[in-house]
């Protein structure tokens, strides 16, 4: 039995049935410990990793009566065989009670509605299951992601920032050689099954992931009232311009205790800068039926769409087991549709480094295939890479977004595999070499 002991920088995500987030959930920590698995073993030349997400992609798949398995499924479980751990989470605190809070940046009529989350210290109870299971397997994911990511959902809204207290040293090899026994042939011929070869393209994987931290100082601890979008919040208007006083006072109550842990929601400032405004520019093409193509595609839809043109589809009236897109004029079968699109760019909230210096995270993953037609990859992460360190055309307005309470704004890292915008090693082409860089952190 392994436990470990983490510490939220931001509120988690864990979502209850309700979707209130009041209470831990095993299950999305357990789903964000396999996304990074995930993730890791697709960067693995030699492993291939299914969609669990999808009914097609799945495991397992048959073959003359053989049942054949991912590498991820072999430790995360799927349907004919066990999980090779159980996970036991306890401890936290909701940030506050009610409903969500509506922040609304400039220039905005929906918004963005943040639930509560779970701070506070989080307990892992890590038990094993299987002879062959070795904690590195679960430790070098949640290691990864705290260091450059976020665990649990929602973390495109800002969500799952954490630290591991005492955080133990792992090496990449140890977890190549965990995986190796664990999808080794001795083991597949007790269990009966075969390992599962593919493709990975299409999929997240740590190849194409990239991770940023911005730092900035205050001036005032009161610096967070004039974040774009909580600057709102804490004077919500009606349609004749008068402060909704109950309102007013719920927000502020909201926030208050939301600063008390340390951290503030600034995402939906900057995301709305990147998506709307002027940071629009860093990815924008000059015909217009790509931008809300790449627009869907990169910062995603809760709608249903055509995987051809992204536009929203509507039921088939003469076929009603298919979809209708108006832009294509085609019936496309359910299956191929999208039913939602997620982010592929994640902006963490503000969290506190030490007194005055306070730091935020960007990161994502960008296929290089399957993005739409004239989305210039390298293009846009360099045009946001030079945004977020002052040096391009485009320079994020940070008091603007942040405040003018807030200054000495900079790129502290970036990391991305094999490219020269890395700042820790960069053009670095050896994925083992790349990979125990992310674990050592910066």
């Amino acid at each position: 039995m392994m436990n470990t002991r983490i510490k939220t920088l931001t509120p988690i995500w864990t979502g209850d049935i309700d979707q209130k987030s009041g209470l831990l959930q095993p299950s999305s920590i357990m789903g964000s410990l396999r996304w990074w698995t995930e993730a890791t073993l697709r960067s693995i030349n030699s492993k291939y990793v299914c969609d669990p997400t999808s009914d097609e992609r799945r495991c397992p798949t048959e073959k003359k009566n053989e049942k054949y398995y991912c590498s991820a499924c072999l430790i995360f479980g799927a349907t004919g065989i066990r999980r090779t751990f159980r996970l036991d989470v306890s401890g936290g605190r909701r940030v506050f009670t009610g409903g969500a809070l509506n922040i609304k940046p400039s220039g905005r009529s929906g918004g963005w509605y943040l639930g509560s989350g779970i701070v506070g210290e989080i307990y892992l109870e890590i038990t094993p299951l299987d002879k062959d299971f070795d904690e590195g397997l679960v430790l070098l994911p949640l290691i990864i992601a705290s260091k450059w990511g976020g665990i649990g959902a929602k973390t495109q809204h800002g969500y799952g920032v954490v630290k591991i207290k005492d955080c133990p040293e792992i090496d990449f090899n140890r977890f190549k050689e965990a995986i190796e026994k664990i999808t080794g042939q001795e083991r597949l011929s007790k269990l009966r099954i075969e390992l599962r070869q593919g493709s990975n393209n299409g999929l997240p994987n740590l190849k194409e992931m990239f991770f940023a931290k911005v730092q900035f100082e205050i001036t005032d601890t009161d610096w967070w009232k004039r974040v774009d979008g909580i600057k709102q919040a804490l004077e919500p208007k009606d349609k004749k311009g008068n402060v909704i006083k109950d309102l007013q006072k719920r927000n502020e109550e909201i926030l208050t205790s939301w600063f008390k842990t340390n951290s503030i929601p600034i995402a939906p400032a900057i995301k709305n800068w990147l998506r709307y405004d002027n940071g629009a520019r860093l990815w924008k093409t000059t015909n217009q039926n790509q931008i809300r193509r790449i627009e869907k595609w990169l910062f995603g839809t809760t709608e249903r769409t055509c995987p051809s043109c992204y536009e929203k589809v509507r039921e088939d009236r003469r076929n009603p087991r298919n979809f209708w897109c108006p832009n294509c004029r085609e019936s496309i079968r359910k299956e191929e549709i999208f039913e939602r699109i997620a982010s592929k760019i994640n902006i963490s909230c503000a969290y506190q480094v030490n007194n005055n210096l306070w730091e935020f995270r960007i990161w994502g993953w960008l296929p290089k295939d399957g993005a739409p037609m004239r989305f210039d990859r390298d293009g846009f992460l360099d045009n946001l890479k030079q945004a977020l360190d002052g040096s391009g055309s485009v320079t994020v307005p940070w008091n603007q977004l942040l405040g003018g309470q807030t200054e000495s704004h900079k790129l502290k890292v970036w990391r991305e595999f094999d490219s020269s915008r890395d700042t820790v090693k960069p053009n670095e082409s050896d994925i083992s070499n790349y990979i125990q860089s992310l674990l050592e952190g910066e």
